[in-house]
């Protein structure tokens, strides 16, 4: 009877190994889907013509596309109001997130701080006129720890962000 209760425990230690080592190889494999498709998000972003932080509907179907291609389905919350969250059909959305864009003006925030700045010292404020119209974007993607009949614990973001755009 003491050797069952060895077997026992020595194949219940085996299978505890090959949960945890299969959790950790999908876990890699779903960062890496998610690095990948976030890349490619930023490489349309940045080849595209935007105006005013307001991404185009082609530029929408594009990245939809990329999204049916790579095989991603991971949908998320994202981090806070500022960044606007689209479903996998590319519809901006509040729930079942697949991917979050949060557009930053460059310019109006150095203006922001400069005038603030001599609002206290007393030099000339700059206008919207005296910079390029510069920004970039921020974009969160998900990827989930996903162990075989456990289920999904953790929902985790991978986030980037593209070169600054003038224009």
């Amino acid at each position: 009877m003491k050797e069952a209760m060895g077997g026992i425990t020595i194949f219940q230690i085996v299978i505890l190994f090959i949960l945890l080592f299969t959790g950790i190889m999908c876990l890699t494999i779903n960062h890496s889907k998610a690095f990948a498709v976030k890349d490619e998000l930023i490489t349309l972003l940045e080849n595209s013509e935007t105006s005013n932080g307001r991404i185009s509907d082609d530029v929408l179907e594009q990245i939809v596309q990329k999204l049916q291609d790579a095989g991603y389905r991971t949908t998320g919350k994202c981090p806070d109001d500022t960044y606007i969250g689209y479903n996998r059909n590319g519809v901006a959305t509040s729930r079942n997130v697949a991917f979050c864009i949060r557009p930053v003006s460059v310019s109006s925030t150095y203006i922001n701080d400069v005038n603030n700045k001599c609002s206290r010292s007393g030099c000339i404020p700059l206008s919207d006129r005296d910079f390029p119209n510069m920004g970039y974007y921020d974009v969160v993607l998900f990827y989930r720890l996903d162990i075989p009949f456990i289920g999904d614990i953790f929902n985790l973001g991978v986030s980037g962000s593209t070169r600054t755009m003038f224009g």
